[in-house]
């Protein structure tokens, strides 16, 4: 059996409340119209109450949606600049509070990378966790974030719940943002990235004090 979408599941409860209100408003104004007898009214009344019912549902019905919001999963795909020093990553990261099963990106306008290529590793991905994220190297930040700031990159996310149902949403992701922007909070990338080259420059001078010993041999 098909699981129908979270969107299409809401429509149709609001579509059968909204049928069961202007039936029961509806009847009664045929009971006023083609009768007064006392009768009636016990009638009227039953009717009353299930509009009270209706009525009184839809802000219930709101909550239960909000909540269901609240728990579903949600992969996000969006540039970023700060998680390694002078790189331009394209990730997703699940920012809901539930596995996110089978995620597919469905790309409208698709970035490409350094080489050229356009970016289809993160199209398919088996299943991320909450707050966990898979990336790709787009480029140098400095050369990418320029160009690609006068375009919007869109499409939508298809993934399943824990449950199987279908989740779809539209993503919207871009680096205009970034152009005037403090990347880094602190120094501490910057850090990180001069401490790599220390062992480079050892094997240097190591390099230079065995020339300076062989030629002192010779």
């Amino acid at each position: 059996m098909e699981v129908l979408p979270v969107m299409s599941m809401r429509t149709f409860i609001r579509a059968i409340l909204a049928a069961i209100l202007s039936a029961a408003i509806g009847l009664i104004g045929f009971l006023l119209l083609q009768s007064q007898e006392k009768e009636i009214w016990a009638t009227i009344t039953g009717l009353l109450a299930v509009i009270a019912a209706v009525i009184s549902s839809f802000p219930a019905l709101r909550v239960l949606e909000l909540q269901d919001d609240a728990l579903r999963p949600q992969p996000t795909p969006y540039f970023d600049l700060s998680s390694r020093y002078q790189f331009l990553q394209l990730r997703v990261k699940n920012i809901g509070p539930s596995v996110a099963y089978d995620v597919r990106l469905r790309w409208k306008t698709r970035p490409r990378n350094f080489e050229g290529e356009e970016i289809t590793a993160l199209d398919n991905i088996p299943a991320l966790l909450p707050n966990e994220s898979v990336s790709v190297n787009v480029g140098t930040s400095m050369e990418f974030v320029p160009k690609y700031a006068d375009t919007l990159f869109e499409g939508e996310v298809h993934c399943k719940d824990s449950n199987g149902k279908p989740i779809n949403h539209q993503f919207f992701c871009s680096t205009q943002g970034h152009l005037r922007r403090l990347v880094h909070d602190d120094e501490l990338p910057r850090t990180l990235y001069d401490l790599q080259k220390i062992p480079g420059q050892l094997e240097k001078i190591v390099n230079a004090l065995d020339n300076l010993r062989d030629g002192r041999q010779e």
